[in-house]
């Protein structure tokens, strides 16, 4: 592996994205940008502009075998880390936002100048100039395995707040994660399935897919989970490093296509909680040939007319009895909605302890503490709405150092905690602070 320092400002860099295409920002292990307030973006700006810190940029340098017109070999660089500061200077120099109002002036060469509310057309010239000609500190890494790359992106961020989903990311491999993005990035994941912002932010959408590929090949491949947690989650990533057949991928891309045919739009069902689950049954409508306008049809009764479900999404929905209950519950209501003969294969999925339904008193919890969907389906306003109900995890707003509690409270009802939207969060201003999300 070869480390070397490169000299380019932000006009340079800009150009090889825009024009020349050797600058992407689409490295497998990168996890997705943060949603950055306008604060953060312009305090950025500020940053760069004042001469205040600014983080190094790392990428990976490869021969595309192309050359230029003078026969000279064109390399082409991925981004491991810097992501979200390029593109958020990117964007600027693109008019695509102003600068905050509380932003602070910037001196320049003993000059004041006014940042505040402007775009990048409105600043003075000079102030353009400064900002095209700065040079992020950029450290390439050319001749590297995929395992060194993983392993600098571990290094990278060390201590950053990553989430459990996006540190397994570089666990389960580059061909893995190759194969795993273009699933994510595909119409089901991006236009059918219902993720909040925040989630997005945080990769629930990864750590659902990874859920959903751990219960298949649970009941494919005997593989042994104690939960469908995010500390579960990494521990799978690492054990389909190198190990995950194209038998295995052609099953997983049948079921997702069979879904995406299921789905004309957004489906505000199709939440994190419910998704696993519904990838299962999927694969159970595909062999017995059931046509995806029918199957559904069966979806949106199912959250209807079923009542015992939501007993199953309370908290601690990631135990494994919890994941047990729900796909019991579905598909014996599958069952006999489409008339076929008993699963036999319960017990490949089976808990290792029985779910307690009533208490001491003879009364069960669903009975305690069940809203009704069939009152609550009827208005969309409710805040106890059908899809609210069957909801426990969209209120999650899990740090690095509450994760490792994550059991009870990250699954609680979304109408209790209702989440924070990542693009109204406000950070305080600190003048000259550089208030960015570390390694982003």
């Amino acid at each position: 592996m070869i480390k070397t320092t490169l000299n380019w400002t932000i006009k340079n860099l800009k150009s090889m994205h825009d024009s020349k295409e050797t600058l992407n920002f689409d490295h497998p292990i990168q996890r997705q940008s943060a949603q950055w307030t306008n604060l953060q973006q312009s305090l950025l700006v500020h940053s760069i502009l004042a001469n205040y810190p600014v983080p190094a940029v790392y990428v990976e340098k490869t021969d595309s075998a192309e050359t230029d017109d003078k026969g000279k070999a064109i390399y082409k660089y991925s981004v491991l880390d810097g992501k979200q500061r390029m593109t958020t200077v990117f964007s600027f120099i693109n008019g695509e936002y102003a600068l905050n109002e509380e932003t602070p002036a910037a001196e320049i060469e003993g000059e004041t100048y006014t940042l505040a509310g402007r775009t990048f057309e409105e600043l003075d010239e000079d102030v353009r100039q400064e900002l095209l000609r700065f040079k992020f500190s950029i450290f390439a890494f050319e001749d590297a395995t995929d395992d060194e790359i993983e392993e600098i992106f571990f290094r990278l961020n060390n201590s950053t707040p990553l989430s459990k989903p996006q540190k397994a990311r570089p666990l389960m491999g580059t061909e893995n994660a190759r194969f795993i993005n273009s699933i994510l990035t595909g119409s089901f994941f991006t236009e059918k399935c219902n993720f909040s912002k925040l989630q997005l932010r945080k990769s629930d959408d990864m750590c659902t897919l990874l859920q959903s590929m751990m219960l298949l090949d649970h009941k494919y491949n005997n593989y042994e989970y104690a939960s469908i947690s995010a500390d579960e989650v990494m521990k799978y990533s690492a054990a389909i490093k190198g190990n995950y057949s194209e038998e295995q991928k052609d099953l997983l891309l049948e079921i997702i296509d069979y879904l995406d045919d299921a789905f004309d739009e957004k489906e505000k069902l199709l939440k994190k909680i419910n998704v696993p689950m519904v990838v299962i049954m999927a694969d159970i409508a595909i062999k017995e040939e059931i046509e995806p306008d029918e199957f559904h049809d069966w979806f949106l009764y199912f959250f209807v007319s079923n009542k015992e479900y939501s007993q199953y999404c309370s908290s601690g929905s990631i135990k494994k009895e919890k994941v047990f209950g729900r796909l019991t519950t579905m598909e014996a209501h599958f069952t006999k909605h489409f008339k076929l003969d008993a699963p036999a294969e319960a017990e490949a999925l089976e808990s290792d302890e029985e779910i307690p339904e009533t208490d001491s008193t003879g009364t069960s919890d669903l009975e305690e503490n069940e809203i009704s969907t069939e009152e609550t389906a009827k208005s969309e306003d409710n805040e106890t709405s059908a899809e609210e109900t069957f909801e426990s995890e969209d209120s999650e707003i899990s740090t690095e150092e509450n994760e490792s509690e994550e059991t009870a409270q990250e699954e609680a009802d979304s109408f209790m905690n209702p989440p924070v939207d990542a693009e109204t969060e406000e950070a305080p201003l600190h003048e000259g602070l550089y208030l960015v999300e570390q390694g982003a």
